[in-house]
């Protein structure tokens, strides 16, 4: 330890290893600054909202095979990773969009839980808001994908993030470097905690 730690007073030092976690975080601001998140430096957002054959393609997902509506992808961030069990690989993944569309917003919370293969989940507080949150998914042809799914309207939109699980077992190894699928679903949980929908006052 430096001496300039042993002159530092105690509150300063407490607020060390934060401060040093935070510096390894890059910031984002989307939808014209009604989205605020921040992510890890090892990460890309991109606004490629491709689909996937388990997967619609676009700004929110849909399970129950509706369109998504008229609507706008804001970020998607993705890791490949080494699956949990060892076979192929899997990728982690988080997007965010949103819809201004009056048929959009008056179906926000209920769209897309019309599936089986969905279930609802409690309501969760999100950034200061009340989001309606349900667990999703599909499985096909080696392949398995499993969201969780959060919608609120705020200031008139209806918002969606999807935190998405997408394996294929059938794939090649995901490469030596990748991480593991802990590490890379850490990664977007600790996105997800830091989203904040509406411009700052």
């Amino acid at each position: 330890m430096s001496l300039f730690r042993y002159l530092l007073p105690l509150p300063l030092l407490a607020l060390l290893p934060f401060a040093n976690a935070t510096a390894a975080n890059k910031s984002f601001v989307g939808a014209g600054g009604n989205i605020r998140l921040s992510y890890a430096s090892s990460l890309t957002p991109t606004r490629n909202f491709a689909g996937r054959p388990l997967m619609n393609r676009g700004w929110r997902q849909m399970w129950d095979g509706a369109p998504i509506g008229r609507g706008v992808g804001i970020v998607r961030f993705w890791e490949l990773a080494k699956p949990t069990d060892g076979q192929g690989q899997v990728t982690e993944l988080l997007q965010v969009g949103f819809s201004r569309s009056a048929a959009v917003v008056a179906t926000c919370g209920t769209a897309g839980m019309v599936s089986g293969n969905v279930r609802r989940l409690p309501n969760r507080m999100l950034g200061g808001h009340r989001w309606t949150v349900y667990a999703s998914g599909d499985a096909g042809m080696s392949q398995q994908v499993s969201a969780t799914n959060l919608r609120s309207v705020i200031n008139g939109a209806c918002y969606a993030i999807d935190r998405v699980t997408y394996a294929v077992k059938a794939a090649p190894p995901a490469g030596r470097n990748a991480p593991t699928q802990a590490v890379a679903a850490a990664r977007m949980d600790a996105i997800l905690a830091t989203i904040k929908v509406g411009t700052r006052r």
